[in-house]
């Protein structure tokens, strides 16, 4: 498919998202665009992020993206910043086309993109609890006015999971303009390295023989650490030899964590390490990938650690059934116990098995969710539009 709009011109491109540090859809952009350069070096993509510079920005503008941040804050300083955002995504010789991330940023840039007379808008909808009492009030606030607009506003509405799709519509969202096109995962960065393996397990301190059950997210509500760490309190009654690993923003210093630790009597079976850019060495690190969320979408840690090739489980949220594909991986969420069975099913298998396990996941990625097939897939819905 080539990058080109009607009339044979190259096609422009506009990300704007609220803020680009790392993050679940901040992983997604950053995957996309670097998939659209590789494949289609034709196509003018251009982010701009509301918020200030953040590690995926610097990260793209290495990567030779041209990123720009407006750092808008609720200022007076703000409504200058709206004008130039509005003149950024104004038409011209080629109508860019508008992808927007996160709620503020569909909210705001939609509504500067029609000011300027740009439809060619879209926006991309990656939570599931749009009313949920744990997503923040002024968010929960922001998503109910999306709503309202989502018949006007948006040309297409990209939903990244089911689960997304349902709770959006479920508040008013214009159900007509909803499709869903899943998360993407880069196969060619995420293998399984023994190079890697040895490297990380070294650093940790990880004896010959022992199992390694890892969770990598940054410390929120939502992510449920306290689920994971209850659920290493059972396993490792029954399986000795094993060890348990957090990564994440947050996680090394956060008060909580250190509190149950100490009641659980676990803190010298956890390795604690703060965000890592190197999740694929992490992951090969792993004998098992966990994720204990209390809610997700379509979670990428989960796609991370299949594509890894590490036997990954996870709690029943979003559309994380399908992903994984095997009742026997998936448990109930706030329910260590569950999420223990899951575990210890996976440290149960022999080695053997537990490698065709992990290669069984990595194909689902490769046939399903492979970042090309997923950039294409985004490039004929922005040739629609």
């Amino acid at each position: 498919m080539t990058g080109a709009v009607p009339g044979g011109a190259p096609m422009k491109i506009v990300h704007v998202i609220t803020d680009l540090n790392q993050g679940g859809a901040q992983a997604m952009l950053e995957k996309l665009v670097l998939a659209g350069k590789r494949m289609n070096p034709e196509i003018e993509q251009t982010v701009i992020n509301l918020g200030r510079p953040g590690v995926v920005g610097s990260r793209l503008a290495s990567a030779g993206i041209a990123v720009e941040s407006l750092e808008m804050a609720l200022s007076i300083q703000s409504i200058a910043r709206i004008i130039t955002l509005a003149r950024r995504l104004r038409s011209g010789p080629v109508t860019p086309v508008i992808q927007t991330w996160l709620w503020h940023a569909d909210l705001i840039a939609g509504l500067c993109a029609h000011a300027a007379g740009n439809r060619k808008v879209v926006w991309n909808l990656r939570n599931s609890m749009p009313s949920h009492p744990a997503t923040k009030r002024a968010s929960r606030a922001v998503a109910r006015l999306c709503a309202r607009l989502s018949r006007r506003v948006p040309a297409v509405i990209i939903c990244n999971s089911r689960a997304a799709l349902r709770a959006h519509v479920a508040i008013g969202y214009c159900a007509e303009k909803c499709i869903v096109i899943p998360n993407g995962f880069d196969v060619r960065t995420f293998v399984n390295s023994s190079g890697s393996r040895s490297e990380v397990r070294a650093r940790w301190g990880a004896a010959p023989g022992e199992a390694l059950v890892g969770m990598v997210a940054r410390i929120d509500p939502l992510k449920d650490h306290a689920t994971f760490i209850r659920a290493a309190a059972s396993v490792a009654v029954r399986l000795p030899r094993t060890r348990f690993v957090l990564v994440g923003e947050g996680v090394t210093h956060n008060a909580a964590i250190r509190a149950l630790l100490a009641e659980t009597n676990l803190a010298g079976r956890f390795i604690l390490e703060e965000r890592s850019d190197a999740v694929q060495k992490i992951m090969s690190a792993l004998d098992v990938s966990c994720l204990a969320s209390r809610s997700e979408g379509f979670p990428n840690v989960v796609g991370e650690g299949m594509a890894s090739a590490t036997p990954t489980v996870a709690t029943d949220v979003g559309d994380v059934r399908s992903i994984l594909g095997d009742d026997r991986l998936v448990a109930a969420a706030d329910d260590p116990e569950s999420l223990a069975s899951c575990i210890e099913y996976v440290l149960g298998l022999g080695d053997e098995e537990r490698r065709a396990l992990g290669l069984k996941q990595r194909r689902e990625i490769e046939v399903r969710f492979d970042i090309e097939q997923i950039w294409n897939r985004y490039l004929e819905l922005y040739s629609s539009v």
